[in-house]
């Protein structure tokens, strides 16, 4: 459901379960006369307060879950970013011809990761080969750096640290696409809304208006969650999704070196 248009999963979730919960209790009072004596009322709001803040600690605890794996992806995204800065900057202390080389390879990784890696990683697709050959090229480039100086060895050291960091960063960005709730808690929460919006059903109440204004109000709440956590599930799937932003910057700072 991340990948869905974005009104269309609001529009199932914010709307579609509070209309099929008012439209099952409003099918159901006229035909069970309980529901509307309340005579079981003091037994029914003791469930209900027992379900109510059973579920409501298990939602909250997905969409903090779900907010940090979003969270994190977007972190992980700026410190591939920072590395890049980090090599061409660098870079500085070696000659023209090797920053130039550097220079491309660090323009060429970003852009196949901005125009090609995260479109699939849009579609659920880990990784693309144009992005690692862009890697490799640079893993080239950098160990070929001239260390004809002490302090140009250190220079070296340094960028190979700093192409190390690339290398995670970019590896914990791919891991992310695979990265999801698990089913099992998906269906924990679809079986726990039901029994939630079912105990609100069965407390009676005279009028069916305010009767059906609680219903409502209880499965809208639900609704939102639900929507919230399946809108960042993902964080690079749908239309809220981590933006490649970090690495835009670094294309427009870094402009490719001419030739």
């Amino acid at each position: 459901m991340s990948a869905w248009p974005l009104w269309c999963s609001g529009l199932l979730l914010i709307v579609g379960v509070p209309a099929v919960a008012v439209g099952v209790q409003s099918a159901l009072r006229p035909r069970w006369s309980v529901l509307r004596e309340g005579d079981h009322n003091e037994v029914a709001g003791f469930l209900i307060a027992i379900v109510g803040v059973i579920y409501a600690v298990l939602l909250a605890f997905v969409v903090i879950v779900s907010w940090e794996q979003f969270s994190r992806a977007g972190d992980t995204v700026g410190m591939e970013a920072s590395a890049l800065r980090t090599i061409d900057r660098t870079a500085a202390a070696f000659p023209p011809d090797s920053r130039a080389r550097v220079r491309a390879d660090i323009v060429a990784y970003a852009r196949a990761v901005v125009d090609v890696e995260w479109s699939a990683m849009a579609h659920d697709q880990p990784g693309s080969p144009p992005v690692g050959a862009a890697l490799d090229r640079l893993s080239t480039d950098l160990e070929a750096l001239p260390a004809d100086t002490p302090s140009r060895a250190q220079f070296v050291g340094a960028e190979a640290e700093r192409f190390n960091d690339l290398v995670t960063a970019r590896s914990s960005r791919l891991d992310f696409v695979e990265q999801g709730l698990p089913g099992v808690l998906w269906a924990a929460l679809v079986v726990g809304a039901v029994v939630t919006i079912g105990f609100s059903m069965i407390f009676a109440l005279r009028s069916r208006l305010l009767q059906t204004f609680m219903t409502a109000s209880i499965a809208v709440l639900i609704g939102i969650l639900l929507f919230v956590a399946v809108s960042i599930d993902h964080p690079f799937v749908g239309d809220v999704a981590v933006t490649p932003g970090s690495l835009e910057r670094v294309l427009a700072d870094l402009p490719s070196p001419p030739g």
